[in-house]
């Protein structure tokens, strides 16, 4: 039997050992004594790309339009076989000029403006707060569902309740002193957590067995196999209909959309881009990881399928919301033991996002932002401090508890009202605007760093006026 005490003692217990996990990291990375040099872990710490967007969203996403799912995967599969040599490059290159973030190397390709990296740290910290805040959604979200087990048929709005009362923001605060106590125990001038790595590469272990713990129970535990699952689903009208893909441009069109946009984000969001380039321990390891990490993707979405079907079949009058059938259908039948590891992969799913995006981002406020303006007051002499360092760090945490507090203002607010894949959306659009800036500076000559700031700022106003402000009015 489930109840709070135990789900807090689960949770707390888990992100306890991926600290211990990250302490051992960076003791053996202290002593010469790498652990995260390796391919298979650089491989595994890409996979801070499958969120609970992944662990959930995508099984929503599914009820409602069948594999119209798969194109967020498809996107880092094409630039993972197609776009590789990119990807080596910027590697390459920042390695050579020792970049730590992506603001870093946009930058640096337009003559280092620290014009240019400011922008581009505002334009990824408020593009990147709707994602923060789908982490928060889907950690709240399964906390209530599971505390209230076996039932399913939970329902609260988190708009409508006080911070004081929200479980989210008391989720928000425990984040952001997980991400610090993750990523800003020290200083490092190459900005490379190998501790954070480690612990990154364990939690997509443990997401992925959970998800499949999960679709084997519900395709041959509640289900005879694929052949009854899927013999079964064809036999009722709503299901049917999501087997054949509607031929028609709109179609088509929203495919390519989101293909392109996960093949930019894979490089474009500012935790890819962390464990991608900064956290590569050697370029010869991304000849492994570019087959590895689509082979990851490929099994964790093994039964997505089945598990959508699963949970609209058992809870057809949509009273279950199907973004998190992962979770209610272990519940409903009474297997408290796999509903909690459920949970664990879910949490997993979510810190770990978290924690590497507030990493990420916090570098960049500090690095781009917040220093370069401090240091500019005729009267501040912060770059004389005592203690410059320590000030560093500060900056840091501030900066992580800033972003996160944003990410839990935007899901009381306005997430809440939407699904999990339309939420992640929001964020994968504004990180796209950096594709552009960077493959010119990649591979143009004639870019210019004027060029640079009137397409970001462009696309940024763009983004903001046709997806961030719908989105708060159609929450009135």
């Amino acid at each position: 039997m489930l109840n709070t005490w135990t789900i807090l003692l689960a949770s707390f217990g888990y992100v306890g050992l991926l600290f211990a996990i990250a302490y051992y990291g960076d003791k053996r990375a202290d002593q010469g004594r790498s652990i995260v040099s390796n391919p298979y872990i650089y491989a595994l710490s890409l996979a801070v790309y499958c969120t609970a967007w992944t662990f959930y969203g995508s099984v929503g996403r599914a009820s409602n339009t069948g594999v119209g799912f798969l194109p967020i995967y498809l996107g880092p599969t094409l630039m993972a076989a197609l776009g590789w040599l990119v990807l080596r490059k910027i590697v390459h290159i920042s390695k050579i000029h020792r970049i730590t973030t992506i603001a870093d190397f946009v930058s640096s390709r337009y003559g280092k403006s620290a014009t240019l990296g400011g922008m581009v740290t505002i334009i990824a910290v408020l593009g990147v707060v709707p994602y923060i805040s789908l982490q928060l959604k889907a950690i709240s979200t399964t906390f209530h569902l599971i505390s209230s087990y076996p039932d399913v048929l939970v329902d609260i709005d988190h708009s409508k309740v006080s911070f004081v009362e929200d479980n989210a923001f008391y989720i928000a605060w425990a984040l952001a002193l997980f991400a610090i106590l993750f990523g800003t125990r020290h200083l490092e001038t190459t900005e490379r957590h190998e501790g954070l790595v480690a612990a990154i590469a364990f939690e997509s272990i443990v997401k992925l067995v959970a998800f499949l713990a999960v679709g084997l129970f519900v395709t041959f535990g509640i289900f005879d196999g694929f052949g009854d699952l899927f013999g079964r689903a064809a036999a009722v009208p709503a299901i049917k209909d999501l087997f054949i893909l509607n031929k028609t441009p709109e179609v088509y069109a929203g495919w390519a959309m989101y293909i392109f946009l996960a093949m930019m984000a894979i490089i474009c969001l500012p935790r890819q881009f962390q464990v991608t380039v900064v956290e590569n321990v050697d370029k010869a390891h991304l000849n492994k990881a570019m087959w590895l990490f689509p082979l990851y993707m490929l099994i964790i979405n093994l039964f997505v399928l089945p598990v959508a079907f699963g949970g609209m079949m058992e809870f057809p009058d949509g009273q279950v919301d199907a973004d998190f059938f992962v979770l209610s259908l272990p519940m409903v039948h009474g297997r408290s033991g796999l509903a909690l590891l459920v949970y664990i992969g879910g949490l997993s799913a979510a810190t770990g996002m978290v924690i590497v995006e507030t990493v990420a981002l916090s570098t960049m406020l500090c690095n781009n932002l917040i220093v370069p303006i401090l240091l500019k007051i005729p009267s501040g002499r912060f770059s004389q401090l005592p203690d410059f360092t320590g000030f560093l760090l500060t900056v840091r945490r501030a900066s992580i508890i800033l972003v996160v507090l944003l990410g839990y203002l935007y899901f009381h607010l306005i997430g809440e009202h939407y699904t999990l894949v339309s939420i992640g959306l929001i964020s994968f659009t504004a990180v796209a605007q950096f594709g552009p800036a960077i493959i010119g500076g990649l591979f143009w000559k004639g870019g210019t760093r004027n060029g640079a700031l009137a397409g970001l700022g462009i696309g940024f106003f763009v983004w903001f006026y046709t997806l961030v402000l719908p989105s708060m009015t159609q929450t009135d």
